[in-house]
């Protein structure tokens, strides 16, 4: 989108024309005294002026003025005055010194002073600002300067010329002083349209970032509903599923190992042989089923140690919850290779991937030591971490499903947090497996 250059513009024509005008009254200042000598009209010149005026030379003071307000106003528009406190005085404060300089009875300095700066300034610097340039207007206009130092104003030079010259001179000025009056008009205008395009544009955005918020927030609570209904949806198949596996494998067993047994109590005082033979039977669907029951649960397994050993599965998820959360985690496993029962593995991994999660997200912990050791068909598992800690322990979820994993295998669970955290775990381990 193209800039819009019409502020600039104007203000640059408004600095032409000051310009122009000051050059013109430093002219009349210094060339009609001038003339007043040259043709022996001096005395009769001076006599009808209000008061002794300054020398010629004193004009040279207007000029550099006018330099340095151009040279400020440049140094503040390129950001090299930092903020706008030091233009704020230097700019007036340098029309102030170029109208006494040339005894103005013109403001369109001030008017100059205030397009520069007006558009800069906020709130309260911007209400000191206007309030100042009031007054020196004011000042400037009713004459209170030229009477209180003895100014001769321009006006009382151009009585010396006749005629047609005099009314040109005078024309000049008063068509360039409109002129400037005209543009600060316009300079305003299209500054007060320009803010309130603004506001009227803010105001655009706002109502739509408001529609737009709103809609965020109906998609949100439409994107927890759905995502709380496929939790369920998702619930109720993994149900579905195990009743399933649970009739089709534990069902089918149970019923041909109740059917068997009814049927060795009624052989076991007519034949004890085929009793024998009936029992056999019965060992065999009751392994069967078992097969059947393990093949199910071996789905639910995480998915790591499907991949690898105890020991690889533990380094792993160590290894990744260190590189997610930049907490050290410090495993030590002795001795390095046990082999357990799926369930064991699977309550082993479990329980460690649960206290090292719960150590990082409510404990906070930049430490943490995971300690397994087996010996005499045990296994004790102990996670020490260095965080907050926690004088009241109440049994969340974590805490309560790492119970019941233990629980089914005969283990017990031990926690505190008097010291950090510490969680301890035993597990017996069954079916001779050696460590």
């Amino acid at each position: 989108m193209q800039k819009d250059q019409s502020l600039p513009l104007l203000r640059q024509v408004m600095l032409l024309i000051n310009l122009a005008l000051c050059a013109f009254v430093s002219a009349v200042f210094i060339l009609t005294p001038l003339r007043a000598a040259q043709r022996a009209e001096g005395v009769d010149f001076l006599q009808k002026l209000s008061g002794l005026p300054a020398a010629p030379w004193s004009v040279s003071f207007a000029a550099v003025g006018f330099l340095a307000f151009t040279a400020i106003d440049f140094l503040y528009r390129s950001g090299k005055l930092g903020s706008g406190r030091a233009a704020f005085w230097l700019e007036p404060g340098t029309a102030l010194l170029i109208i006494l300089a040339l005894h103005l009875d013109y403001n369109g300095l001030l008017l100059l002073a205030v397009v520069n700066l007006v558009d800069s300034l906020h709130g309260r610097g911007r209400m000191l600002f206007l309030a100042a340039m009031t007054s020196f207007y004011l000042l400037t206009s009713l004459d209170v300067l030229q009477s209180a130092f003895g100014m001769v104003s321009v006006s009382e030079y151009l009585a010396y010329y006749d005629g047609q010259p005099r009314q040109l001179m005078q024309t000049a000025i008063g068509l360039l002083s409109a002129l400037n009056l005209i543009l600060f008009i316009g300079y305003m205008v299209v500054l007060v349209g320009r803010r309130t395009e603004e506001n009227t544009a803010i105001r655009r955005l706002n109502g739509e970032l408001a529609k737009a918020n709103e809609k965020l927030s109906v998609l949100n609570i439409q994107l927890k509903a759905y995502a709380a209904e496929s939790e369920r949806m998702a619930e109720t198949r993994e149900r579905n599923r195990l009743a399933r596996e649970i009739h089709d494998t534990l069902g089918h067993a149970l019923t041909g190992i109740t059917a068997g047994a009814d049927a060795c109590i009624q052989m076991l005082d007519i034949s004890p042989d085929m009793a024998r033979k009936q029992m056999e039977l019965i060992a065999q669907t009751a392994r069967a089923g078992m097969n059947e029951v393990r093949r199910s649960v071996s789905a639910l397994r995480p998915d790591a140690l499907e991949r690898f050993r105890l020991s690889e599965a533990l380094a792993k998820l160590c290894s990744e919850m260190q590189q997610t959360s930049h907490a050290e985690i410090r495993l030590n496993m002795q001795p390095a290779d046990m082999r357990l029962s799926q369930d064991e593995e699977d309550a082993v991994y479990r329980i460690v991937q649960e206290s090292v999660t719960n150590a990082i997200r409510h404990g906070h912990a930049t430490e943490i030591d995971v300690n397994l050791t087996g010996q005499a068909r045990r296994m004790l598992i102990v996670v020490q971490d260095n965080g907050i800690g926690c004088v009241k322990i109440e049994q969340g979820f974590g805490l309560r499903h790492m119970r019941e994993r233990l629980r089914l295998l005969g283990g017990s669970l031990q926690v505190n947090g008097s010291n950090g955290f510490r969680i301890e775990a035993s597990i017996p381990l069954r079916w001779g497996d050696e460590i």
